[in-house]
């Protein structure tokens, strides 16, 4: 089961350019990238056809990633390195210098939007607390938790089409 400790970000919830960062590995110039998702942990893009370099990182190579939030490199590692079928290349890099982690945190909450009112959640916060219900010990809560967040990823699904 692919069990995260921490929430991963559709980009699409961030302001701005966020949706966009530079990569570069092993002496390679800085390549734009689109960024699909991010977390203070990792981080998937997407490297156009038309920029997509012939040789890509293996799994495990440094993959440094300048993030648009404060301009700042965050050292990582390829977990994989995919060509698609269009020519474009899709990458997922680990960030995992603790460091950086809080950084890139703490960036990330402060990119997203206040809520509107007080008594509103902000989307991050509602994610953490249906992965804290799905955690949870009281079989009652697991289950609401699993049943929120399934209407998440349908709601999700809905938004795509």
């Amino acid at each position: 089961m692919n069990k995260r400790e921490y929430v991963r970000y559709d980009t699409r919830a961030f302001p701005g350019n966020m949706g966009e960062a530079a990569i570069s590995w092993q002496g390679q110039s800085e390549i734009a990238s689109a960024v699909a998702n991010c977390s203070a942990h990792g981080i998937k893009v997407s490297i156009a056809h038309s920029l997509a370099p012939p040789d890509l990182p293996k799994k495990k190579d440094i993959v440094k990633v300048r993030m648009p939030i404060d301009d700042m490199w965050f050292t990582g590692m390829c977990i994989f390195a995919a060509k698609e079928a269009d020519g474009s290349v899709s990458m997922g890099i680990y960030f995992y210098k603790p460091e950086e982690q809080n950084y890139l945190k703490d960036l990330l909450f402060k990119a997203l939007e206040a809520p509107s009112s007080p008594d509103s959640f902000v989307s991050y916060q509602w994610e953490e607390l249906v992965a804290r219900l799905c955690d949870s010990d009281d079989p009652e809560l697991k289950r609401i938790g699993q049943d929120k967040r399934r209407a998440l990823s349908q709601e999700s699904c809905s938004r795509q089409n």
